[in-house]
């Protein structure tokens, strides 16, 4: 086997991260139809080296230091991005962070393997999966586990890279998915896991994690290496930690921010203007892949919940508006009469032009603004952005046309229920408190200055503001989250990124309008 062209080379890979030296300069060559054991202590770098080969973590990675070189058949991937495998990689990661849709079923999860209904049924039945219209998140951890795999095998990898594939699991479920391995196996497999004991028989070679020598070594398996693996892995000792590096300093960190706030708006922007060369958002809502999450953006974000939401906040500004107008007017008796038509036509342009596309603005960029940065903060918490970069699914395409469209669609409709709402609230304060004046009286002058141009100007500057903050909730949602507490300050600063642009936008609109 030595005499082949190996599948997988790795040639002096060293590895630091945080400050410490995970291991040193380790070389090693798997060959194809091999399975392999990556195994090693907690925090020894098994998951980063999975990252490594994927193409999720490289050289320029911040607070990793990467040396050597990764080669998958003779192609160099150390710091390429994730396409440039061309789908001859795929990964099952582990439970709790699966990269499976979990908003999604079954079946519509396979889909993003295959388009082949037959295909599909076919893997399925292979690897024992049934009701393919149930919800990822019904499953079990096993089922979980198996579908992940189901979906990398319609997409065709040769080559597949399962992180933790076992953690969480019972007994049973990691019996099935060991069984699954085995039968999903294809050119090569990488299995890094600290539960070796249960691969026991499966693999063909061991790639250890020495905690002591702090290098990867490669045993045959058999009882002795699983004994070594045992005192090893209990005896095990923390990777080195370098010296501490000095903090930076005021005008370095000054610098940092403005660098990365300069950076974040570019890629705002960016984003901003791609939807303007994207095809129709409506065309999507069939797509097999695209559709599920363009009809869920709409469902989500044109909810009653919503439009209740919002309606009712017009109704209560067009109750105080109309009322103090009337009832706080200096001189009421005398100047009334004289300006009352214009007070009502006042109150038409002010709420209709102004008052009322701000307040629909701030309100969607609070509700919406955040409820997407969550969904797609989960994503990338759960590593389902990492499992669209694999299946070379682009990210704006699937992520950010559904939310720039459920936002755009939602706020030109909130809008319109607000004007609506608006006007009958305040056509009937008037009516009360100005007995023996018509219906016909004051809608003549509630819309006597609206014309097909403030109706324009409304929609131009509520498309900006909901655009915009679909691309800041996208770009900061979609940024790389570890922890839940990532996930929970994403969320604060796209509320505080989202209002602030939802303020300048409406104030630039004003200065072009008037």
């Amino acid at each position: 086997m030595s005499d082949t062209q190996p599948v997988l080379s790795v040639r002096d890979l060293a590895l630091k991260a945080g400050g410490r030296r995970l291991f040193g300069a380790s070389s090693f060559e798997l060959h194809e139809g091999q399975r392999v054991l990556l195994v090693g202590p907690s925090g020894s770098g098994k998951s980063l080296f999975a990252d490594l080969l994927l193409g999720f973590a490289g050289p320029g990675t911040p607070g990793i230091e990467v040396e050597g070189r990764i080669e998958l058949d003779g192609t160099s991937l150390l710091g390429r991005p994730p396409e440039v495998r061309d789908a001859r990689v795929g990964a099952v990661f582990q439970l709790q962070r699966s990269g499976l849709f979990d908003d999604l079923t079954i079946e519509q999860n396979l889909q993003f393997g295959s388009r082949d209904r037959r295909a599909r049924d076919r893997v399925a039945e292979e690897l024992n999966l049934d009701e393919l219209d149930r919800r990822i998140t019904v499953c079990s951890g096993g089922e979980g586990v198996r579908i992940a795999i189901a979906r990398t095998l319609l997409r065709g990898a040769g080559v597949l890279v399962y992180d933790e594939p076992t953690t969480g699991l019972d007994p049973v479920n990691v019996a099935q998915v060991v069984e699954a391995i085995r039968a999903s196996h294809r050119r090569l497999s990488l299995i890094i896991t600290h539960d070796y004991a249960a691969f026991d028989g499966l693999v063909d070679v061991i790639l250890f994690l020495d905690p002591v020598e702090r290098r990867i070594r490669t045993l045959e398996p058999g009882p002795e290496s699983m004994e070594l693996l045992h005192a090893a892995l209990a005896a095990g000792s923390p990777p080195e930690r370098e010296a501490e590096a000095r903090r930076p300093g005021l005008l370095s960190r000054l610098a940092s921010g403005w660098h990365g706030l300069a950076v974040g708006t570019t890629n705002v922007l960016q984003d901003w203007l791609a939807l303007l060369t994207t095809p129709s958002a409506l065309l999507r809502l069939a797509h097999p892949l695209d559709g599920p999450r363009m009809r869920q953006a709409l469902r989500r974000d044109v909810a009653p919940g919503v439009l209740v939401f919002v309606g009712l906040s017009a109704m209560l500004v067009a109750l105080t508006g109309t009322y103090f107008l009337f009832e706080r007017l200096p001189k009421r008796v005398w100047t009334e009469p004289i300006i009352q038509d214009d007070l009502v036509t006042g109150l038409g342009l002010i709420y209709v032009r102004v008052a009322l596309p701000l307040m629909v603005s701030v309100l969607l960029a609070a509700k919406l603004g955040a409820s997407a940065a969550a969904q797609l903060g989960h994503m990338s918490l759960t590593r389902q952005l990492d499992a669209l970069e694999l299946l070379r699914v682009p990210r704006r395409r699937h992520l950010l046309l559904p939310t720039a469209a459920g936002q755009l669609v939602s706020s030109w409709i909130s809008t319109g229920v607000a004007v609506v709402l608006a006007y009958v609230t305040s056509l009937t304060v008037f009516l009360v408190t100005h007995p023996g004046y018509s219906v016909t009286y004051f809608r003549e002058a509630f819309v006597k200055e609206l014309d097909g141009e403030i109706v324009l100007w409304v929609l131009a500057k509520t498309a900006v503001s909901a655009v915009g903050v679909a691309a800041v909730a996208y770009r900061i949602g979609t940024q790389p989250k570890r922890e839940p507490e990532e996930v929970i300050r994403g969320i604060h600063r796209t509320l505080l990124r989202a209002l602030l642009l939802v303020l300048a936008v409406h104030a630039v609109f004003a200065f072009l309008e008037f």
